[in-house]
This record gives structure tokens, C-alpha cells and sequence, in this order.
């Protein structure tokens, strides 16, 4: 209960001031710390540094996933939490899109 009354408190969770971006792989690397930790979920950029300690499994579990995509680790461990839901007011952004080349052409995935 003090995680969702932390959410409904107004207070800045995200450290952006409200303003979603978009999330390079370099950027999400530089967030790996407690104190500064950004965790990417199908795609969406959390900052769960706020929720390190009102996490069930801990900080160590949150720390696995640290500046990088944890997806498989959320799934494997928790995949029916509604974390959308949980995380709404930590969230960051989008991952941004890599262009990728094939035989000389420029695709977006």
C-alpha cells in the first residue's frame, strides 16, 4: 500500500519532470545503479529506482536487470504482474528503434 500511495503522491517518479523520451541502448546502459536504475520491459523504460525498496524480492532482484532489457528476467519470475499498471508512474519512455541495413536498404524494426 505505501508503493501506491507513493504513485498517487504527485511526486516526480520518473526524474524527467513528466516528459517521456526515447531510450538508446547506451542510455539505458548508463542507468545501472540503485540510486539511478532504469530496467526496459517489452520495449517501455521504467525507472524503478523509487521501487527498489517496496519490491517483494528486493533490490538485489530489481539490480539483475540494471540498465538493460529484462524482459526474460520479469517473465520468468513474475510474468502475471500487471507491472504497466504498477511502474505507470516510472515510466521513461521507448526504446528507440535501430535502423538496421539488409543488401543496402535501410529498415526500421
Amino acid at each position: 500500500m505505501d508503493w501506491i500511495r507513493l504513485t498517487k503522491s504527485g511526486k516526480d517518479l520518473t526524474g524527467l519532470k513528466g516528459r517521456l523520451i526515447e531510450v538508446t541502448e547506451e542510455e539505458l546502459k548508463k542507468h545501472n545503479r540503485k540510486d539511478d536504475c532504469w530496467i526496459c520491459i517489452r520495449g517501455f523504460v521504467y525507472n524503478v529506482s523509487p521501487y527498489m525498496e517496496y519490491h517483494p524480492g528486493g533490490e538485489d532482484e530489481l539490480m539483475r536487470a540494471a540498465g538493460s532489457d529484462g524482459t526474460d528476467l520479469f517473465d520468468q519470475v513474475h510474468r502475471w504482474v500487471n507491472y504497466e499498471s504498477m511502474l505507470k508512474e516510472c515510466l521513461v519512455g521507448r526504446m528507440a528503434v535501430k535502423p538496421t541495413v539488409l543488401k543496402g536498404k535501410c529498415w526500421h524494426l
